[in-house]
């Protein structure tokens, strides 16, 4: 049995906990604080016999919570979904362990910026955004398989790592077959703007309210802006509803109308209209990103983009980076035209140098002998 609910860490505590290196967990040691969020602390530690980092999330709920076991619950449903997957799309756990009646679980540190800070710079480019869908895909369709549902797919729980992989992260509302139900009937979980409309009728989602997730997520990237960011309050409500949000050519500029469509897709109001897997939509965004020449090493091209990021002044925006680290091959038409049209003006520029060299030697008789034999 878990102990009696944690406190948070006095102000004092909290300063101790982050000047001194000597602070011990268990087995590892205590670095420094990465955050802290509604329900409790992160902070970088080592495995000092393993000489790993890791990082330790501490469940500490603010003072005021009213149903603490709730809260816990989830806590522990987000251990035991991630102990179910293995995947390199997911963050891992390592431990979900008890310390002084307090509760804490050791997960795989990644180094980088989650998908939400990126944007903050402004919107994300078409090959970046792509390569983050396809990542999202991937982890979804493994999760999916195991029979787990994320239910909180969003731009700030999807990580970029300074490697150039994709992680999916906080799956403590995640439902599955084998992870008991806490949630209780008739409360809202998830995040709005990132909830298909059906799930905020009947309270559940499956694994194609997750597929809006995506959509959700690449619409912040391509845009900037959130879904619906046109609407709040009971309008917002009534725009999920309806499936009102401002399309993405209205949106954003520059967006092609194939990644549009598969955008828009993800986000139809139905369920059916959607695509019907993670496999389907990662399959359709590989057959754009094939198009449109985007291939090569993806976590070359992801890690290249964040390094430039953290190169870029305060106050820069995105579009400041170097287009020589964004580089995409022209689309594969487009390609194929112009290797057919440089091809073209070589035969002719080699046609037209023969024909003047064929003049010249008439002009100077040295195929005069030639021309007698043939009379």
């Amino acid at each position: 049995m878990i102990g009696s609910s944690p406190t948070p860490l006095t102000e004092q505590e909290a300063e101790d906990l982050l000047e001194t290196r000597e602070r011990w967990l268990g087995t590892y040691r205590i670095l420094r604080q990465l955050g802290k969020g509604g329900m409790g602390e992160v902070y970088l530690a080592s495995h000092e016999q393993l000489e790993r980092p890791v990082a330790i999330k501490r469940f500490a709920p603010p003072p005021g919570t009213k149903d603490i076991k709730a809260a816990r619950e989830r806590f522990l449903r987000e251990g035991k979904a991630l102990a179910r997957l293995h995947h390199q799309g997911v963050i891992g756990v390592h431990d979900l362990f008890e310390h002084q009646g307090e509760l804490y679980m050791v997960i795989e540190y990644v180094e980088g910026r989650d998908v939400n800070e990126l944007i903050e710079r402004g919107p994300l480019p078409v090959d970046i955004t792509c390569i983050i869908g396809l990542g999202l895909a991937d982890a979804l369709e493994h999760a999916h398989f195991h029979g787990i549902i994320h239910r909180d797919v969003k731009s700030s729980n999807v990580m970029v790592s300074r490697s150039g992989q994709v992680k999916l992260m906080d799956f403590g509302i995640a439902r599955g077959e084998v992870l008991e139900r806490v949630t209780q009937t008739g409360v809202l979980v998830g995040t709005p703007k990132y909830m298909a409309p059906e799930a905020l009728v009947s309270k559940e989602q499956t694994e194609l309210g997750d597929i809006y997730g995506i959509g959700a997520v690449l619409y912040h990237c391509l845009s900037g802006k959130r879904l619906f960011f046109h609407a709040a309050g009971k309008e917002l409500y009534q725009a999920i509803m309806a499936g009102k949000f401002v399309p993405l050519h209205r949106a954003a500029s520059g967006v092609p109308r194939p990644l549009r469509a598969i955008v828009h897709r993800c986000l139809a109001r139905k369920p059916d209209q959607r695509f019907q897997s993670a496999g389907e939509f990662r399959r359709e965004l590989d057959l754009f990103m094939a198009d449109q020449g985007i291939w090569g090493s993806h976590a070359d091209r992801l890690s290249d983009f964040l390094r430039s990021v953290d190169e870029l002044p305060e106050g820069r925006t995105l579009d400041s980076i170097e287009i020589s680290a964004l580089v995409v091959s022209p689309p594969l038409g487009q390609r194929t035209w112009v290797r057919a049209t440089l091809l073209t003006l070589i035969g002719l520029l080699l046609l037209g140098l023969g024909a003047f060299a064929f003049w010249g030697m008439l002009r100077l008789g040295w195929l005069d002998p030639v021309l007698d034999a043939l009379r």
